[in-house]
């Protein structure tokens, strides 16, 4: 069920949502509120990521994992 607030119906799908704000706001428009925690949160998952590989390399001698060479 989507919620109008009581106003007519702005967009038909959410590809014509995207496209119409595209149009209206610019590209940029579709990353506000997406900075500040979340690149940083970003950044400490691949530290973790990228230390967790080197840490097995250290203690096995080898990476262990799916898709791993």
């Amino acid at each position: 069920m989507m919620m109008t607030s009581g106003e007519a119906v702005k967009y038909k799908s959410s590809l014509h949502a995207f496209s119409q704000i595209l149009k209206s706001e610019g590209p940029i428009s579709h990353f506000i509120g997406a900075g500040g925690a979340n690149i940083l949160r970003a950044v400490a998952v691949a530290g973790v990521l990228a230390g967790y590989d080197k840490l097995q390399m250290i203690v096995f001698g080898k990476k262990y994992g799916c898709g791993a060479a």
